[in-house]
């Protein structure tokens, strides 16, 4: 298989994913920054009703997308559920078969992956093996609508370092929010859109955050903090990261059950 996905346009900062019909602010190799979808384009996405171990949801996904007519390609957000937080040698281990699979469909540049992905550790009732929750792919439209998908962002910095690693208080908590807050406003900006136009955030954290809907944290997103934000108990998949934020623009969702 050809690799769909081009390299850097003009601007030298996005990738391009001709085959799936979709642009990439990269990241790094497990999963990149945010997709926007090409003009004519819409982001779907489909949520499990009940999650489905790793090692079978390749074949589920790109059986539902043959099925529904779109190329493996169009493939540009995984949520996974993970049973515990991993260390950085057991995150390198499990990122191997994930990323093997992504060149299979065409879906890494160099080692820059083209899929948005969250990992999410549940602090209640988690999963015993690491399970599919939900993806998303492009699917085309008539509709004036604009969508586009983030991969989550956790407490850590791009140099590989946690946000006050080691401390849980109050102000490190606050601190480790802001940071993912930015982050994610910093993301939107590059795929030219904004807090404005997203339809959903979430939110994972265990420990209390200080005053975390008022005007210098959640408030800091602004008017669209009036729609809510689904809040999880949880953590980022890396052990000491503490929160993990998520903000997306989708129109049309689905649930599937496994066949």
């Amino acid at each position: 298989m050809s690799n769909p996905i081009v390299g850097l346009t003009q601007a030298g900062e996005m990738l391009d994913n001709r085959a799936g019909n979709y642009r990439i602010v990269p990241s790094g190799p497990a999963y990149c920054a945010g997709i926007v979808p090409d003009d004519g384009y819409e982001v779907v996405r489909a949520e499990l009703h009940t999650w489905m171990p790793l090692d079978q949801a390749f074949a589920f996904i790109e059986a539902h997308l043959e099925g529904i007519g779109r190329p493996v390609q169009a493939f540009c957000g995984i949520e996974l559920r993970v049973p515990a937080p991993l260390t950085l040698g057991d995150w390198s281990t499990f990122n191997i078969p994930y990323l093997e699979q992504l060149r299979r469909w065409g879906l890494m540049h160099e080692n820059y992956s083209g899929v948005c992905r969250s990992n999410i550790a549940l602090d209640l009732y988690p999963p015993k093996v690491t399970s599919l929750c939900a993806f998303s792919y492009t699917v085309p439209t008539k509709e004036k609508v604009k969508t586009f998908l983030l991969a989550g962002q956790a407490d850590i910095g791009s140099d590989g370092k946690i946000i006050a690693e080691g401390d849980i208080c109050l102000e490190a908590m606050r601190k480790r929010t802001l940071f993912t807050i930015d982050t994610v406003a910093n993301t939107l900006k590059k795929l030219g859109v904004s807090w404005q136009e997203t339809t959903r955030i979430a939110l994972f954290h265990v420990h209390d955050i200080p005053d975390l809907w008022g005007a210098e944290v959640l408030g800091k997103i602004g008017e669209p903090i009036r729609k809510g934000v689904l809040v999880y108990r949880a953590r980022p998949p890396i052990a000491a990261a503490e929160v993990e934020l998520e903000a997306r623009a989708i129109r049309q969702e689905l649930v599937l059950s496994a066949r």
